[in-house]
């Protein structure tokens, strides 16, 4: 065999061993990590406020979302909060969000999601987000108000979600950075926990009307039957469910790698070939 086809073999078999090793060392590192929200490690928070609090059948809860980008600039900032409820409607509604009014003053501001709650799951979830359009981002070392969130307790809480347990969706939330728009949010750990208590009783009044009997003008004093409905107090508590565990985000094989290791077992059995 002719020195130079020797010599041609032997680089082709070299370049070959390296990109295997290449491949198998990429192989066993992370690849195409995909974006979650909230991540762990993350800097920036959220938080509620009040964290707690007793209340009473006829009363309305107001609670605040903050949120801290801890000195860095951020293009926006996006929660879901989410409660629980049982039956076919929730006994603590929503009645309003409002979003922080020097946000929607701002030119560097917009909050284009801010939806009227729905239920799914046995849930009341809502989403609030706003962006920020300034070249720098929004910079902060504090805690920020992003809304205040307006709860009306309509009638007993069962004692299963009694407190009321009012968390973040971490799958959901998430603080994006400024310039790269990854995400920042720290897996949040904040929630707001309401104790619900009262019977909700209601009285109804049935009045009994004026009338004519046989021609001659009867005047009757209205009664008042009252119609009591009692339920009973219940009281408890439930630790709420953590949706997302404290994990890091799954990483997959790069298809990319796994074609480039194939290929280069493919020239790898060629050079051998052309070195016999």
């Amino acid at each position: 065999m002719p020195a130079k086809k020797i010599v041609v073999a032997l680089l082709i078999i070299l370049v070959a061993i390296g990109g295997f090793v290449a491949g198998l060392v990429l192989l066993r590192q992370r690849q195409d990590i995909e974006d979650e929200a909230s991540v762990v490690g993350g800097q920036a928070t959220v938080s509620i406020s009040p964290q707690t609090g007793n209340y009473e059948v006829g009363d309305s809860i107001t609670l605040s979302v903050h949120f801290n980008p801890s000195n860095i600039g951020i293009s926006s900032v996006g929660v879901r909060l989410a409660y629980p409820f049982t039956g076919a409607t929730p006994e603590v509604t929503v009645s309003s969000i409002d979003v922080n009014p020097s946000f929607l003053s701002s030119p560097d501001w917009t909050c284009p999601t801010t939806t009227d709650p729905k239920l799914e799951g046995g849930n009341v979830i809502m989403d609030i987000a706003c962006a920020n359009t300034s070249s720098g981002g929004f910079t902060a070392n504090a805690d920020t108000l992003l809304a205040n969130v307006t709860f009306f307790v309509e009638r007993p809480v069962p004692a299963n979600i009694n407190p009321l347990i009012v968390r973040f969706d971490a799958s959901t939330s998430m603080i994006t950075r400024e310039g790269d728009n990854r995400d920042i949010l720290l897996i949040p750990q904040s929630t707001g926990s309401y104790s619900i208590s009262g019977t909700g009783a209601q009285a109804t009044a049935t009045p009994t009307p004026t009338g004519i009997v046989g021609g001659d003008d009867l005047t009757s004093t209205p009664t008042t039957t009252p119609t009591v409905t009692t339920t009973a107090t219940v009281s408890g508590s439930l630790s709420p469910s953590p949706t997302t565990a404290d994990t890091l985000p799954d990483a997959g094989d790069s298809f990319p790698t796994l074609m480039g290791i194939g290929a280069g077992m493919f020239i790898f059995i060629a050079a051998l070939v052309l070195a016999l």
